[in-house]
């Protein structure tokens, strides 16, 4: 009876969770900056009648918000919900409903995230008397940013059980029992979910390197110490660091995806900095590779007679699924969709900041199909033309209240 209740709610939900969607992309905001979105999603939250919390993350003048649906017997069950809220610097291409602000796009789809936690507090509200147990909805900023909203959120006590009344820094009570999330993946096809117990995403570290040589004229490149040489052989010799440091049987990709360096073809100068990434999934393995590259980066500069500054900062942890709720999100997804639609996700080297929420409390992050025909429905995240086939918001939401409601902690 729940079930066919709640998706009879949702169903006539539909054109206002595609119109949150809509409003959202058209509007991004950089991460911890998402000052119109907060008002947005709060102006929601106060339509639908539901208790909430503002001024999370106020200290990176953020606009996080808490909502608070109770059921039956609130006190029986604790679940959280968490949607991420910020956009990236991308330049989204030419189409009717692209972006307007220029040089900024959703292009991760915090957007349609955002509009489904929305769409799922609405029905749980509406259907409150139905299931037992508190949920709590956590609209995050900066998820793309160091040191992520989750980080901060956590810090603040987002996850404690009285915390859309108390507010931030003034909370007392019990963690919640487990949080769920979920994430756009235009891999799979809208209407489909995947799940995947344990190690699932990678730990992030960001690496910059600053190489300092002599610059001096392009034509007299022997009375200089050419950074830009040196940097092309640091970047080469970092090569070595997975292929010939890291134990075969561990996940782990070192990219550098910037160097920066020069302003005019005919001036060699003075330095060249490069960023990149490292990704890995278990702490030995990170803390190995990170002395690697110190080691590798600063001996190649030398030999070159420059010197390399290397800083490596340690990012957001791996997200680890636990197994229990895990495996009682996917049975309850069957349930729901049918086991057609739910399939076992790969591992992954991208990085999510919910894993600060999995160091506090049982977590589970789960993928929602959004591939389709439409332009841009197959392209990968953090690509301009990336887009998102909207019929996945029924699915995402009904899939987030569902969960919210049923799964066992």
């Amino acid at each position: 009876m729940f079930k066919t209740d709640l998706l009879d709610t949702i169903a006539t939900q539909q054109e206002r969770v595609l119109q949150h969607r809509r409003h959202l992309h058209l509007h991004p905001e950089p991460s911890f900056a998402e000052t119109n979105t907060g008002r947005y999603v709060a102006q929601v939250l106060s339509g639908i009648g539901v208790t909430h919390s503002t001024g999370w993350c106020a200290e990176r003048g953020a606009a996080g918000i808490i909502a608070k649906v109770e059921g039956r017997d609130p006190g029986q069950r604790r679940v959280a919900l968490r949607a991420d809220m910020d956009a990236l610097p991308i330049q989204e291409v030419e189409r009717p409903h692209a972006s307007t602000v220029p040089g900024w796009m959703h292009a991760c789809g915090h957007d349609a995230h955002t509009a489904c936690l929305l769409g799922a507090v609405e029905a749980l509200h509406a259907t409150r008397d139905q299931w037992s147990g508190t949920v709590h909805c956590v609209f995050q900023p900066g998820e793309e940013t160091l040191p992520g909203g989750a980080s901060l959120l956590v810090k603040e006590g987002a996850l404690r059980a009285d915390a859309p009344e108390s507010g931030p820094g003034r909370t007392q009570g019990p963690l919640v029992d487990a949080i769920v999330g979920q994430h756009v993946y235009p891999q799979l096809d809208a209407g489909l979910v995947g799940f995947r117990s344990g190690a699932y995403m990678a730990a992030t570290d960001e690496v910059q390197i600053l190489i300092k040589g002599k610059g001096g004229h392009a034509a007299l490149p022997h009375r200089t110490v050419d950074p830009v040489v040196v940097a092309a052989h640091v970047v080469t010799a970092l090569q070595t660091v997975v292929s010939r440091h890291c134990d075969p049987t561990q996940p782990s990709v070192l990219t550098f995806g910037r160097i920066a360096g020069g302003h005019v073809r005919n001036v060699i100068p003075d330095d060249v900095r490069l960023e990149g990434t490292l990704r890995t999934y278990d702490e030995p393995t990170a803390e190995h590779l990170r002395a690697a590259i110190i080691r590798i980066a600063t001996s190649t500069a030398a030999a070159f007679g420059a010197t390399a500054d290397v800083q490596v900062n340690i990012g957001y942890p791996a997200v680890i699924n636990a197994a229990g709720l895990t495996e009682s999100c996917r049975g309850r997804a069957v349930e729901l969709l049918g086991a057609d639609r739910v399939v076992e996700l790969p591992l992954r080297m991208t990085g999510e900041d919910f894993s600060f929420y999995q160091r506090e409390v049982d977590g589970c992050f789960f993928r929602l199909g959004t591939g389709g025909d439409g332009l841009g429905c197959r392209s990968g995240l953090h690509t301009a033309d990336f887009d998102i086939d909207e019929r996945a918001l029924t699915t995402g939401t009904a899939m987030m209240a569902w969960l919210a409601a049923t799964s066992e902690p």
